[in-house]
């Protein structure tokens, strides 16, 4: 979550943002647009996106609107951080024209038996590493060659017959 602090009038108020499928899920029903594309967004387009991720006064959106520019710096620059310590092994990426949306999103989490709260109201970047990690720990595990599988073996028995000091 990001706190911001702004003045309405004579008064600080302090704007609390999620970047979020909750907030992703709302943009996108409202514009009938995905969000997480490489298409840039136009200005109107992202401050929309930052009224969707406010979620504290939830009643102020205009508030927004109130937003200096490093401030709205600083929210760009919270939209892209990563918040996971969390990494899954690379694996051969193939292309994937797939558009992701939001409700691709929840496809995902559902089909993996995630539950949607709280994590729909994580960082989207923290949703989707732990998409990744579940989708990586439900794969079977790779099969291994034969030659790959017989050097082990060879590598083992070295070990033994040199460990038990046999001719075999």
């Amino acid at each position: 979550m990001l706190e911001l602090t702004v003045y309405d009038e004579d008064r600080e108020v302090l704007l609390k943002f999620e970047h979020s499928l909750l907030a992703l899920s709302k943009w996108e029903s409202r514009t009938r647009k995905p969000f997480l594309t490489k298409e840039q967004k136009s200005s109107e387009e992202l401050i929309a996106y930052f009224q969707d991720m406010l979620v504290s006064p939830e009643d102020r959106r205009d508030l927004v609107f109130l937003l200096d520019p490093e401030q709205l710096e600083e929210l760009r620059d919270y939209m892209n951080s990563s918040f996971t310590a969390s990494t899954v092994p690379e694996q051969k990426k193939e292309f994937n024209p797939e558009t992701i949306t939001s409700e691709l999103v929840y496809y995902w989490l559902s089909a993996l038996q995630v539950p949607f709260h709280p994590t729909e109201t994580w960082h989207i970047s923290r949703t989707m590493m732990l998409v990744q990690i579940a989708s990586y720990k439900q794969q079977p595990p790779k099969k291994q060659k034969s030659t790959d599988v017989m050097k082990d073996w060879e590598r083992i028995n070295a070990e033994r017959l040199k460990k038990y000091g046999t001719t075999g």
